[in-house]
């Protein structure tokens, strides 16, 4: 069957296509090397080239340089499987970077062999800009909630500030104060001074980062940094809340590549959830692991959050990451926050996975590819914060 619309429309071929060639989306069709052998009239609009350019192009020349290792790896599972679902990145003639979603499946000739792949790609950029808005959104309500134990996180480092500068000018005004002592006592005042106010700078800053949404490029993180940001943000309700934390975060060991304000999203959600999950439970422990694991032949790190709460009913399992699907309270959420949390870790090219039993609590897995670490580093073994 023929592609091409510029034939003379007859009868079901004309009409098929004449739908493909005004398709919403960008069709586009590859040879076995790669070569763009069809596109429609979208993918001229969307990509910023002529028919022609494109029918001469390989499709290797429309993707960043660094995802040409993925896209390799996809072309050839496609070939294997004969269909394929992927997020990626196309680049437009401008220089654009256009996050789109691929469908594609194969068609093969006669003889059952190979012919061509037939793509439908989907503009995913007014998606994303939603998504930031509503991750935007999420992270004020955050910043809401935190409000209310924010004066108690300050206070402590606030009031060592307070002593220490008090000690250090009663010192002074003693004349016949040791000249020794008097130094090492300095000293010691100037650390602690310096060290709260580490402390203070710290939470001010990854509270206003989180706040503005500030957007980072993939980089390599460090699990332990986002995960101890969401519990410093949800430290207050784990302790008004007389939530017991188990489990470990070990630093500089479980690295990942992304964006570290998307992943903070990620844990402060699921944290949040076990968070409430337990609200009417009499025990209320909250355990977060983190274990290596090997996934499509490739290292994965599974991050497993768990509470002892009510747990999901098996019905509701692949409801709950679902746009607005909520069974909290009216007024309680929104609904949102597992479905932005499943988005995410798609673009991070993992998987989260859901293990609930009524009555016994309830387990998400994330399944985040793991990476070498940047460049050696020291590990100390930190445990997650618990309630004080």
């Amino acid at each position: 069957m023929s592609f091409h619309a510029d034939d003379k429309p007859a009868g079901a071929v004309g009409l098929f296509n004449s739908l493909i060639e005004d398709f919403p989306d960008m069709i586009h069709s590859l040879d076995g090397a790669g070569n763009i052998v069809y596109v429609n009239r979208m993918a001229t609009q969307l990509l910023g080239y002529a028919k022609d350019e494109l029918c001469g192009m390989n499709i290797r020349q429309l993707y960043p340089p660094e995802i040409l290792d993925a896209v390799e790896q996809g072309f050839r599972e496609v070939k294997r499987t004969g269909v394929k679902r992927v997020e990626s990145l196309f680049l437009a003639k401008d220089g654009t970077r256009i996050p789109v979603e691929i469908r594609t499946v194969v068609q093969c000739d006669g003889h059952s062999a190979f012919a061509r792949t037939f793509s439908i790609s989907r503009d995913l950029r007014k998606l994303k800009e939603m998504q930031d808005s509503l991750i935007h959104a999420g992270r004020l309500a955050a910043i809401g909630e935190l409000a209310a134990g924010a004066a108690h996180d300050l206070n402590n480092p606030l009031m060592a500030v307070i002593v220490a500068a008090a000690l250090l000018k009663k010192m002074a005004n003693k004349p016949d104060f040791p000249q020794e002592e008097l130094r090492k006592q300095t000293s010691r005042y100037s650390d602690k001074i310096s060290g709260a106010a580490s402390t203070m700078r710290h939470l001010t800053t990854r509270l206003r980062d989180f706040a503005r949404g500030v957007k980072d490029q993939h980089t390599a993180i460090d699990l332990f940094d986002p995960i101890q940001d969401a519990f410093l943000i949800l430290e207050h309700r784990i302790r008004t809340n007389n939530i017991r934390v188990r489990g470990a975060v070990v630093k500089a060991k479980h690295w990942i590549l992304g964006d570290r304000n998307q992943i903070e999203q990620v844990f402060l959600n699921l944290l949040s959830n076990a968070c409430d999950a337990m609200s009417q439970t009499d025990v209320r422990e909250l355990t977060l692991d983190i274990t290596p694991q090997s996934t499509g032949g490739k290292p994965h790190w599974c991050c497993a959050v768990r509470d002892t709460g009510e747990g999901v009913p098996e019905e509701k399992k692949e409801q709950v990451f679902k746009a607005f699907f909520t069974t909290k309270p009216h007024g309680k959420g929104t609904g949102l926050g597992l479905s932005i949390t499943r988005s995410i870790i798609k673009e991070h090219n993992g998987e989260i996975l859901l293990t609930s039993e009524p009555g016994k609590g309830t387990t998400f897995s994330l399944l985040l590819p793991a990476i070498p670490a940047p460049s050696p580093a020291a590990t100390c073994e930190s445990p997650a914060p618990s309630q004080r």
